[in-house]
């Protein structure tokens, strides 16, 4: 499908947002700079060492950072604690769970390193798998175009174009798709057709958007006719595979209108993306504001206040943001003393 591209390459962040053609967000990608060299992104090679079995089967795999990866193992597979091998990223971590793993080849010019760590990237980006680039914006427009996107990924309720609305609420073994009416005008004997099937395709937007996967149950309108329910489960299945960029296994309704999706996860979850430690998520959106503010007001020093975690993240300067913000903007920046409540900080003109 053809979408537009909105990326903001902003100091210890970089944000990056697909719309559709109607202008409606449908993946979000978000790659902190501290996390940069040890997350493992879906299908890098990496290079690791087996560290211990799994419960009920599989092992643990050391690949050098905070947290394991797993594999499975097969007839095929013999493994053994200790033992180094390449092995290919097939879904990220999500969580709590370490990166899925399958056994791979490294190539020829891939060097054999004395412990775990990243042998090659991703041939090709799977963030934009299956979507054909028309347009690529950067920016502060596109930053804002960009927080309105994850702000709506992380809501629960949405309305459904036309009338309606839709509940999602992720639970530890499944996503559960709830349609409702909502006040959605039409002739009675099409209505609940009409309402499914732009609901369907409007919940595959958002379980592409907020990154779901596993187990999806939508609830539909209770629909009569057998045509009805075979083009909602279809208009449900073909918006899943152009959103996601690959097919998944959507079965039919059941007696009681209930739609069974099974996703593979791949990319990891918004959710997951935005979990990093509050007070580095504080910092870096303070230090997105201050960039932007420095912008908007061009030689105006910059007046920050931020909770003392957030502050001490950005004292220690792990990342070199320092550096970064000032080649960009100048070091004309001042956080002040007085710290704020913990994700209440502000940032303003003080010329």
């Amino acid at each position: 499908m053809k979408a537009h591209l909105y990326v903001e390459e902003a100091v210890g962040e970089r944000r990056r947002v697909l719309l559709d053609e109607d202008g409606r967000p449908f993946r979000v990608d978000l790659e902190r700079w501290s996390e940069a060299q040890d997350r493992p992104r879906l299908d890098e090679i990496w290079w690791g060492r087996i560290r211990a079995r799994l419960p009920g089967g599989g092992w643990f795999v050391d690949l050098g950072g905070d947290r394991d990866g797993w594999i499975e193992t097969t007839r095929s597979l013999r493994l053994r604690e200790g033992e180094r091998l390449a092995v290919r990223v097939k879904a990220e971590s999500w969580a709590g769970k370490g990166a899925l793993l399958v056994r791979a080849e490294p190539s020829a010019t891939d060097a054999r390193p004395d412990k775990p760590g990243r042998l090659s990237p991703a041939p090709d980006d799977p963030f934009l798998k299956g979507v054909e680039i028309i347009e690529r914006c950067e920016g502060q427009a596109a930053g804002r175009r960009i927080d309105e996107a994850i702000e709506e990924g992380l809501e629960g309720r949405h309305l459904i174009p036309g009338g309606g609305r839709l509940t999602i609420e992720t639970l530890e073994a499944m996503t559960v798709v709830d349609v409702d009416a909502g006040g959605r005008d039409g002739r009675p004997e099409t209505l609940a057709a009409s309402l499914n099937l732009a609901a369907a395709r409007e919940a595959a937007r958002l379980i592409s958007l907020k990154g779901l996967g596993g187990l999806v149950v939508v609830d539909f309108v209770s629909m009569r006719s057998p045509v009805d329910r075979r083009e909602t489960v279809a208009g449900f299945r073909e918006a899943l595979a152009a959103r996601l960029g690959r097919a998944s296994e959507v079965l039919e309704l059941s007696r009681l209108g209930l739609c069974e999706a099974a996703l593979a996860r791949r990319l990891r979850p918004l959710r997951e993306a935005l979990g990093a430690d509050p007070a580095e998520r504080e910092a870096l959106d303070v230090l997105r504001a201050i960039e932007r503010e420095a912008c908007e007001k061009r030689g105006a020093r910059i007046g920050v206040r931020l909770s003392p975690a957030a502050a001490g993240w950005l004292r220690a300067d792990r990342i070199g943001w320092r550096a970064a913000l000032a080649a960009r903007i100048g070091e004309r920046w001042i956080i002040e003393d007085t710290p704020a409540p913990e994700g209440r900080w502000q940032v303003w003109s003080l010329t």
